[in-house]
């Protein structure tokens, strides 16, 4: 098993390295105009024979810059990556759905299908408005094509802190490497985060992110008993990080463009990420998938800024206000 927990580090760092990155030794207060996030270490974690959980650990310091995403545009029309399921149908079935004033649990089915390819996954949206700070989560679950069984969770996840001292703009990137089910998986990634915050920068914000964790994981349990049962390895990027009021609005001008289209909401913000993510898709991959994973968790809570107002009266007024509403600006 040592040997499997090796060469998945090893993968991951690889992947993390191959990002066309400024490194940066330490992490620096968000500010509206400063819009970078570091991402610190690299973890495999797995529990060994008496249950115990263990963690493989690797720095990596390498530093994400969001404030040029957007001077990579893209037409859309001429964009590969947008155009990666121009001829795939997809339908989305809401199966959960809890909303609270501060609190809201989504599940949804995917179906990508045409004439020759069907394939179903599934994502998982949380988020909760504490006192102290905001937390945004999404998970997507993918599955085996032929069988249907969950092969791997990729997980997003996002706290932000309502003080700015609190602020900490770093990541960290998580893999578990046994088969677990999502809520053993919740459970697990919590405790990695707060084994990495003992005596470090991170502890207040994982320790909080870890609170939600764990919350999750009993929600699940309690609310999503059927689709629990099976196991899966994961990945998870953890952060504490805002786009920026210019990143924001540019985003929030993306997200309006993409809901006028008619595009159901959950894929929205897939769609809408896309091309503020485009200019990463050159740096191996994987910078692509992370800036993914940090715009989701954006876009998710401009969206709730958006539909809460009305579409039409949001998109109309601008980005700035969404922003603003978001507390993004």
């Amino acid at each position: 098993m040592n040997w499997r927990k090796s060469a998945l580090s090893l993968f991951l760092v690889a992947m993390l390295l191959s990002l066309q990155l400024i490194a940066a030794p330490q992490a620096m207060a968000m500010g509206a105009n400063n819009s970078s996030v570091t991402f610190r270490r690299a973890v495999v974690a797995w529990y060994d024979e008496k249950g115990k959980l263990q963690m493989n650990v690797t720095w990596v310091n390498e530093t994400i810059d969001f404030a040029n995403l957007t001077n990579h545009s893209c037409a859309c029309s001429n964009c590969n990556a947008s155009n990666v399921g121009a001829n795939v149908n997809v339908s989305v079935v809401t199966l959960y759905n809890m909303t609270k004033k501060h609190e809201q649990l989504l599940f949804f089915g995917l179906n990508f299908y045409n004439g020759t390819f069907n394939y179903t996954m599934y994502a998982l949206v949380y988020h909760a408005e504490r006192e102290q700070y905001n937390f945004t989560l999404v998970t997507r679950i993918f599955t085996d094509p032929e069988t249907g069984e969950y092969r791997a969770f990729v997980t997003g996840m996002n706290i932000a802190p309502n003080d700015e001292g609190r602020v900490v703009p770093v990541g960290d990137a998580i893999i578990t490497a046994d088969n677990l089910t999502l809520p053993e998986y919740y459970w697990a990634l919590g405790k990695v985060l707060m084994g990495l915050g003992k005596h470090d920068v991170t502890k207040w914000i994982w320790d909080k992110s870890a609170r939600e964790l764990r919350h999750l994981s009993h929600l699940v349990k309690l609310k999503l008993p059927e689709y629990n049962q099976e196991k899966a390895v994961g990945i998870a990027l953890t952060f504490d990080f805002s786009v920026g009021c210019t990143g924001c609005i540019a985003l929030a001008g993306f997200l309006c463009t993409v809901l006028a289209e008619g595009v159901s909401g959950y894929l929205a913000c897939t769609k809408a990420c896309t091309p503020f993510c485009v200019g990463f898709i050159g740096a191996g991959g994987i910078g692509f998938i992370i800036c993914m994973g940090v715009c989701g968790t954006t876009c998710n809570t401009l969206l709730r800024v958006i539909i809460g107002a009305g579409t039409y009266t949001a998109c109309q007024i601008g980005g700035a206000y969404i922003c603003e509403k978001a507390g993004l600006c």
